[in-house]
Formats: structure tokens, sequence, C-alpha cells
């Protein structure tokens, strides 16, 4: 038994010269040394690391006083630094800690604000260099304005043959510049420049981009053009060449008169026009005429032609006169009629209203001598529609309205001019 154990007692000597286990231990020895060594005698290299900087000014002197930064809102920051080659690797921008010395900004103006790289205390490099050592900017109050929105054309020629361009429309005619004080005072006028590289035969929308300019065309610096949530667009309408007799609709016309009686005759006959050729316009409709306007003998009206819709007169017209003569065998009669005889329909919830007067103790009815002579006040309606009112016109108190008239069982007078009604509201 004792010498069973003593063949099971560890040997040192047998160890030693057991060239199996002497093989392994050497080996070992030998990893470690090599290893200590080269951490050791390692030789020093360089690291150039690029590090994301965000420009933040928030409870900084600069804040305090209102002053906004105009410049990068991001840059990078090149930081160099040496290490032992083995820890290069390791060495990234979140060991970095890069931010701006932003106490040095006190009033408007320029400035370089320095730039600061650290690393931890128990890093295992050094920072020698890094790039940016400043950041510039120009710091200022920040200003807004609304301004005219002008439109500038890189090429005019741009309309194929036979066609012409009508009024452009934009998405909106102004638009707000924003930046510091003293570069929104520079603004002189705020310009969009189209370009258009073919020939038109349709209209075009398209997105244009505004630019604020100085009173020397260049653009003014830090200055943004704000077009609220919708971007900026210009409809350019391009319109078909035509000639096309005048003409103007009437409009509240008896439903048993023909105008064919009347005499009606315009300053000019035949304009050349630009039409939308899918509207397929075959005359110059310059307006409406309302009976209203209408009494025996010549009645004269006057339309401007940069007013018309559908269509634009090319020649060299600014208004187009219109004559109607209203035959002889029509005449006028004044038939009476009482305030309290106005009826007020559709009167908004939450108000009261009631009637006081009228503008007129009565009304011109024109007809022939047999179609009004038996007419009275029974058969004239006079109405103060509040569905045609806006709400925010309505105010407590005495109120003057536009009284539509009409004739009841009669299909060959009308009621000529226009008449009020005093009316005062109250709120219920």
């Amino acid at each position: 038994m004792a010498e069973n154990k003593m063949k099971n007692k560890f040997s040192l000597r047998k160890l030693i010269y057991n060239d199996k286990y002497l093989i392994i231990i050497s080996i070992v020895l030998a990893v470690v040394i090599w290893v200590v060594t080269s951490i050791n005698l390692s030789p020093e290299t360089t690291k150039t690391i690029s590090v994301p900087v965000s420009v933040d000014f928030t409870g900084s002197a600069a804040q305090q006083l209102g002053l906004k930064c105009y410049g990068e809102q991001a840059f990078d920051v090149d930081v160099t630094v040496s290490c032992k080659k083995y820890l290069a690797k390791d060495i990234t921008a979140d060991k970095l800690k890069v931010y701006l010395q932003t106490n040095v900004v006190t009033s408007s103006g320029t400035f370089d604000v320095p730039i600061k790289v650290e690393s931890n205390e128990s890093a295992d490099f050094k920072i020698t260099s890094f790039y940016p050592t400043v950041y510039r900017s120009y710091f200022d109050f920040e200003e807004e304005k609304n301004m005219d929105l002008e439109i500038k054309y890189a090429n005019e020629d741009f309309i194929e043959d036979g066609y012409v361009m009508g009024q452009p429309l934009l998405s909106q005619s102004t638009v707000t510049i924003k930046g510091p004080r003293n570069y929104v005072s520079q603004v002189a006028s705020v310009n969009a420049t189209v370009k258009i590289d073919e020939k038109l035969n349709k209209t075009k929308t398209m997105d244009i981009n505004a630019v604020a300019l100085d009173s020397y065309n260049s653009k003014v610096n830090y200055v943004s053009v704000d077009s609220g949530k919708e971007s900026l667009t210009i409809t350019i309408p391009v319109l078909k060449k035509a000639n096309l007799d005048v003409s103007a609709s009437f409009v509240g016309k008896p439903s048993k008169i023909s105008t064919s009686a009347f005499n009606i005759s315009y300053s000019v006959n035949r304009v050349n026009c630009g039409v939308l050729e899918e509207a397929k316009i075959n005359t110059a409709n310059i307006g409406e005429i309302n009976f209203s306007q209408l009494k025996p003998g010549v009645n004269k009206f006057s339309f401007e032609t940069k007013a018309l819709d559908s269509f634009v007169i090319l020649d060299d017209i600014d208004t187009i006169d219109v004559s109607v003569t209203v035959p002889d065998n029509y005449v006028q009669k004044d038939v009476y009629v009482s305030y309290s005889s106005v009826k007020l329909i559709n009167v908004p919830k939450g108000y009261s209203a009631y009637v006081t007067g009228i503008n007129d103790s009565s009304v011109t009815v024109v007809g022939t001598k047999d179609s009004i002579k038996n007419l009275s006040s029974s058969n004239v309606s006079l109405i103060v529609d509040f569905s045609k009112i806006d709400e925010k016109d309505l105010k407590e108190g005495s109120n003057t309205f536009k009284i539509t008239t009409a004739l009841e069982n009669s299909d060959t007078s009308w009621i000529y001019g226009d008449y009020e009604a005093y009316v005062r509201i109250s709120k219920a």
C-alpha cells in the first residue's frame, strides 16, 4: 500500500526529464515571453479619426440673448492620435469627445468658436492634433418678413407657333423670408427662374425654386425662403390663337322675353384671342348683364378685358363697351312696397333679426303696358337671404343688406334697380 502511494506522488524531476512535458512547457513560456515583449517593445503609430460634431448652442449665452447660429449645423473634425500599433484598430470616434466652446459668443457677428477635443483619463493613446480647430459662423437675431414672389424666364421662346401664353398662375404669390436681421434687410426681391427647354402647346405646371436677392441680383447668404407646407409651383396656361365674335350673356331674364327684340351693339365686334383649346370656346363672352340693370331706352355697360375668364384678348383693348336698347313698347311703373313685406330667410342659429326699413318706398317694374298695368305690391317678392351673407359681416345692431327682388306670376316683366333693407340683429 505504501508502495502504491510512492508511485502516485508527483515528481518534478520526472517532469523535467520527461521530453513530452518539457516541449509543452517550452512552447507556453515562449508564447508568454513573445506577448510581453511585443507589448513592451511595440512601435508607436498614428491614426486619424473623423469625428462628427453637431452644432448645439442650447443653454449658451447666445441662446439666452436670443442669438441664432447661421452656418453648418453639423461637420466633421479629423483627430490624429498616437498609440501603440497593436491598439490602433480599437480606437474609434466614440472614444473621443469633441465639442464647441460656446461661451465665446456674446453678441451678433461672425465668430471663430474654439473646438475642444478630449479623451478619457485612462485612454491608452494621446491626441496629437485635430482639424479644424475653430468653427466659424455668423450669429444674429432672427427676423422674417413677407415679400411678393417675382418670376423670371431663362428663355422666352417656349410657346409653339399658333399658341400664346396666358397669365401664369403661382401656387402662392407671396412668401416668407427668414434669416439674420442684418441679412434680411439686404433682400431687395425674391425671384424664381423658370427654364423650359421644350415648345409648349399645352398648359404646364412645374415646381420652382425661390431665391432671396439683393439690389445687385446676388443671392443673400443665410436667408431662406419659406413657402409653407406646400412646394412652390407655377402653372403656365397655353392658349390657342383664335379670332372670335364678341358677345355678352343675360341673367335674370323673364322666361318669355327674347333678347333678339333688343338692339345690342359692341364697341368691338371681333377680337383676336387666346383660348383654352379643350374648352372649345366659340365666342368671346365678355361678361353678364343682369335684367335688373335694364330700363326702357338705351343702357350702357363697360367690361374690362383683363378680368375675363377662359380666354385672353390679344388686341390692345382695355375695355369693351356694350349698348343695350330696350324697345319703345316697354315702359316702367313704380309699385309701392312696405318694409314689412321683406322676408328674412336662413337667419344663422344664435341670432335674431327684424327689418326696420328699406332704402326706397317703391320698386320700378319694367315691361309692356299690358303686362304691368295690373301689377301691384302683392306681385313683388322681397327677400334677404342670410345664406349669401358671410357670418363675419354680421354685427349686433343696425345692418344694411341687399334685397333679392322678383315678380311673382309674371314671365314678361322684371324689376329694375338695386334695393337694400335695414336689419337690426341681436344675439339670441
